[in-house]
């Protein structure tokens, strides 16, 4: 397999629903900006790249750590299969990717701090001495912050430059964090499930094998997932310049996924690993990443029809996600 591959196979498949809610910051700053500036869509393309090369690098330090352990689970690396040239060409892309954007998009101190930050923490959650990956809740808060938090508010903060600048408030600010950090630690303790025999197998102190697989099963049904609910219906209840009409949306989701679940005659309630799956994969992760972007874009373009370029982009962007979103849908209901 090519470097190229590893990128598309290791990152950009595993990345894109980070991508999602990053690309999903870019469009509310847009539209509430004061301007769009003509070569927008070129500045999307550049941030694509600078997304890669950014979440290349996370993926390269944990990979480098973690190769032994992968080979002998027989997981995804990097690494594996590939000569030392090309390890090499692969880490200088990553860079590069992550370096030259920086020239074209604008760039200050504060910009410089979240990078510096995201980069920090790539490094004290992968390597020795820190390795926060097997230090418990500090772990999972760590991975949080470079895999959701830091990237959204970069995003934010340089496209607020871009466009002119926004007002938002800072309590939907700090509810905005309080989401993105939620779903950040939700979503790394479900991999930690995920990979749970496998961290077993080479002896990784994950929360998940520290607490215990149930215990954390348990721990993500009963508390984080309620929470992150509630929160993320404030989110959508605060989005500026929406007239609350998403959270509306949100809900007539929920009902349709309700309903449409009830006629293939699976029992939400009572089955707790379909509960499980249900809340986590179909009405948070599947509507962030899936249906969230389309509905801002639809949205926006009713009032600003450039709009409609940018969700062209986006449907170009993530047409993996959507095609297997699509097959899969199809298989389970039809």
């Amino acid at each position: 397999m090519s470097f190229l591959q590893k990128i598309q196979h290791r990152i950009w498949n595993n990345a894109q629903y980070k991508f999602s809610i990053v690309f999903c910051s870019i469009y509310v700053v847009l539209f509430n900006g004061k301007i769009i500036p003509s070569n927008i869509l070129w500045l999307i393309f550049i941030s694509i790249l600078l997304s890669i090369g950014v979440a290349g690098i996370g993926y390269v330090w944990n990979d480098i750590y973690d190769y032994k352990d992968d080979v002998k689970n027989n997981k995804r690396n990097l690494f594996i299969n590939l000569s030392r040239l090309n390890s090499t060409l692969l880490v200088v892309l990553l860079l590069c990717l992550s370096i030259l954007p920086w020239f074209i998009l604008p760039f200050d101190f504060n910009s410089l701090l979240l990078i510096s930050l995201e980069f920090f923490l790539f490094m004290v959650y992968a390597l020795p001495p820190f390795r926060l990956k097997e230090r418990g809740v500090l772990g999972l808060l760590t991975d949080a912050m470079y895999a959701q938090v830091i990237p959204c508010l970069l995003a934010s903060y340089t496209y607020a430059k871009i466009s002119g600048g926004v007002t938002i408030s800072l309590t939907f600010v700090l509810v905005y964090i309080s989401w993105l950090l939620l779903m950040g630690v939700r979503n790394i303790i479900n991999h930690q499930i995920e990979d749970y025999e496998n961290d077993i197998n080479t002896n990784t102190q994950t929360f998940v094998t520290k607490v215990g697989f149930q215990k954390s099963y348990q721990l993500v049904l009963r508390y984080l997932v309620p929470i992150e609910l509630l929160i993320f219906f404030i989110v959508l209840y605060s989005l500026p310049s929406t007239q609350h009409i998403f959270i509306f949306a949100y809900i007539m989701y929920i009902i349709a996924y309700y309903i449409k679940e009830k006629i293939a005659q699976k029992d939400i309630l009572s089955n707790v690993n379909f509960r499980y799956d249900f809340f986590n994969k179909q009405l948070l992760n599947e509507f962030y990443e899936i249906h969230l972007p389309l509905l801002l874009l639809l949205y926006f373009s009713y009032f600003e029809h450039f709009f409609i370029w940018i969700l062209i982009v986006n449907l170009i962007l993530f047409l993996p996600i959507y095609y297997r979103y699509t097959i899969g849908f199809f298989k389970k209901y039809f």
